[in-house]
């Protein structure tokens, strides 16, 4: 199917935004994504989009089941699902049941309408993006492996929020993305920083090293 085709999907309303090519495990138990998720198992996409108060998100990630891990006697299930495309919706099909049936909606998919980041963003980005795992601890601190454009590969690395996340899962521009994700990681950093100092004064005794 081609983006130009009228695409038609079963949602998922979640409370987090998965990004194109993150994997993330999900707990199906409500009967109406039990019913969604188990027509999917096999082959087919589902849209899964951020969940507001009263409605969902325009913009939202298709995905696939990557793993079934554990299916339970009364029908709930435990997967893996891969984020996959960019959609926006145009319009909601409402359920005639909304506790059995899930919501459906005609989407349209789009991709970055800019060029690339520049080569100086993107190693910016990441120099940053490295002293903060290294302050946070995590060993062997890198750039995280895997296709796709590199802000969302640091986003689905670190827990930046659910906001950061929908912004660039909308954002057109990868430019932009990185330098959202560069804000927000030199505003963390001196906190970041700042309490891994305590703690070392804490071992120390109060003294330091």
């Amino acid at each position: 199917m081609s983006d130009a085709d009228d695409l038609v999907l079963g949602l998922f309303p979640l409370g987090i935004v998965v990004l194109p090519g993150e994997v993330v495990p999900l707990h199906i138990f409500e009967e109406r994504y039990k019913k969604l998720i188990g027509e999917r198992l096999e082959e087919g996409e589902f849209g899964v989009v951020l969940a507001g108060e009263e409605s969902v998100r325009e913009c939202g990630t298709t995905a696939r089941v990557a793993q079934l891990i554990e299916r339970l006697d009364d029908g709930r299930m435990n997967v893996l699902v891969q984020g996959e495309r960019r959609f926006r919706i145009l319009e909601i099909h409402a359920p005639g049941d909304p506790v059995t049936e899930y919501l459906k909606a005609k989407v349209e998919l789009y991709g970055d309408a800019a060029p690339e980041a520049s080569h100086e963003t993107h190693a910016a980005v990441l120099r940053e993006f490295v002293r903060m795992l290294t302050a946070m601890d995590v060993k062997d601190p890198r750039e995280p492996v895997g296709e796709g454009p590199l802000s969302f590969r640091l986003a689905a690395a670190v827990d930046f929020g659910v906001e950061l996340k929908q912004g660039l899962l909308e954002s057109r521009s990868e430019e932009q993305r990185l330098g959202m994700l560069h804000t927000m990681i030199t505003s963390l950093l001196p906190r970041i920083e700042l309490h891994k100092e305590r703690e070392a004064a804490i071992r120390g005794n109060g003294k330091g090293y």
